[in-house]
């Protein structure tokens, strides 16, 4: 059986398994349980704190265990069932109970900079606040599993990838901390299309620089009091000099940090992988997994 207990004395083991060092988990497990807790003070209670059937888990850092070990590695429940000596229709319920948890950690880990709505000016906000004098932009498609739904279906089937995806927009600061994350939109909607409904120039600062890629093309009409960067576009009458061709370097220079950034998330396999729960869950699923991201660099900052 797979526990935190034998993990500790193996971190080697334990970043394999949860993604997470020995101290970065701990530190996790310290606020987690703090949620874990806050769970139980409700007024509508009707048994006392710690009645009812005892979980299986030995251990609270147990129950996180299970869940990052589904995340990093995307296992099915039978596997789950025999690793952690679970019965397979209580892994389920583990699931979801850890999950809502640690969406409050991922929510309070994707706010907007603390104390940064009461300041007024933008010198004020970008004294306090550099990294968000230059933020970037760019959606992803994670695949999901075919919509029985025949017009949902049409819908996920992204032309792009040649399969169904669901799309999710990302916009990380200078830190590469990740600033916003949007819903998951079906893989079939444009990127511009994306950023237009979620109306993400207007969660922004509006003197900020937004550095896109050439798919957010014409945007700057649609939003001319923000200020975006974008790749300049050479057309059959007109080539690219080497002014711009240099600019569209250093531009790329730029903007592939979020790339990175993309790419380290979905070094968690139930987003690379086709995502087999619902769709409904998906956004949940990427926005916790964000938040363990943001969760790392905040650690990473204090040491």
């Amino acid at each position: 059986m797979v526990t935190y207990q034998k993990l500790q004395k193996k971190e080697r083991s334990l970043k394999a398994l949860t993604g997470l060092s020995r101290k970065e988990f701990e530190a996790l497990c310290l606020e987690f349980s703090f949620y874990w807790e806050c769970r139980y003070e409700r007024k509508n209670r009707k048994r006392k704190i710690g009645g009812g059937r005892k979980s299986k888990l030995p251990l609270l850092a147990d129950e996180l265990v299970l869940l990052l070990f589904f995340y990093r590695h995307y296992p099915t429940y039978e596997v789950l069932s025999w690793l952690f000596d679970l019965d397979i229709s209580n892994i389920s319920r583990h699931i979801k109970k850890t999950e809502n948890v640690l969406g409050f950690i991922s929510k309070k880990k994707l706010r907007r900079p603390r104390g940064a709505a009461k300041i007024k000016t933008i010198k004020e906000l970008y004294e306090k606040f550099p990294e968000l004098t230059e933020l970037i932009g760019d959606a992803s498609e994670f695949p999901v599993r075919s919509p029985e739904d025949k017009k949902k279906r049409k819908s996920y089937f992204s032309g792009r990838k040649k399969r169904h995806t669901a799309k999710v927009q990302f916009i990380t600061d200078k830190k590469e901390r990740i600033y916003d994350v949007s819903a998951s939109y079906p893989g079939r909607n444009h990127d511009k299309k994306v950023m237009g409904i979620e109306k993400t120039p207007d969660k922004i600062p509006r003197k900020s620089i937004l550095r896109l890629d050439s798919g957010y093309e014409k945007i700057q009409k649609e939003y001319p009091e923000n200020r975006f960067v974008l790749p300049k576009k050479a057309n059959r009458w007109q080539k690219l000099n080497k002014t711009a061709q240099k600019q569209n370097k250093l531009n790329a220079k730029k903007r592939i940090k979020i790339e990175h950034i993309i790419g380290r998330l979905k070094r968690y396999k139930i987003l690379s992988e086709t995502y087999r729960h619902s769709t409904a869950g998906h956004n949940r699923t990427v926005k916790n997994i964000c938040g363990l991201y943001n969760f790392r660099l905040d650690l990473a900052a204090l040491t």
